[in-house]
């Protein structure tokens, strides 16, 4: 018996059994039906991460032909580039089940084996927020 090749067919069975599991997410869903979540994280691939309550969300929109998913909290204007964002997402976001979302490390995310891809993930501030009083 050649044990070379029996251990080396395990270990590659093995190693592509864990590439074909290990799909990596751009977005967290709570699973249990009925449950939401309090507040929303944003992951920015620089490693800073942002919650917003889901108490303050007050709109979302999102834009097939600039594949664009904007959503307001509290004046706080948060905004998904990408593609696959107006489906599950989209209805995950509005039914506040939504844990977190992370913006892609790299372009190489964008393939086919990823519904959502979500290349950049911005926040824009209500209207005189950062202004200082002289």
């Amino acid at each position: 018996m050649n044990t070379d090749t029996t251990i080396d067919n395990i270990l590659e069975k093995r190693k592509t059994r864990q590439t074909d599991n290990r799909e990596e997410k751009s977005y967290s869903v709570v699973s249990a039906e009925g449950r939401h979540e309090h507040f929303l994280e944003l992951q920015f691939r620089d490693g800073l991460k942002t919650c917003f309550a889901y108490n303050d969300l007050v709109f979302i929109n999102f834009d097939p032909d600039e594949n664009l998913l904007d959503a307001e909290f509290g004046g706080f204007m948060v905004s998904f580039k990408g593609r696959g964002l107006g489906g599950k997402l989209f209805h995950h976001l509005k039914s506040k089940r939504v844990a977190w979302v992370k913006e892609a490390d790299s372009e190489f995310e964008d393939n086919d084996s990823r519904e959502v891809y979500i290349s950049e993930i911005s926040i824009t501030p209500p209207e005189g927020f950062s202004n200082e009083e002289e």
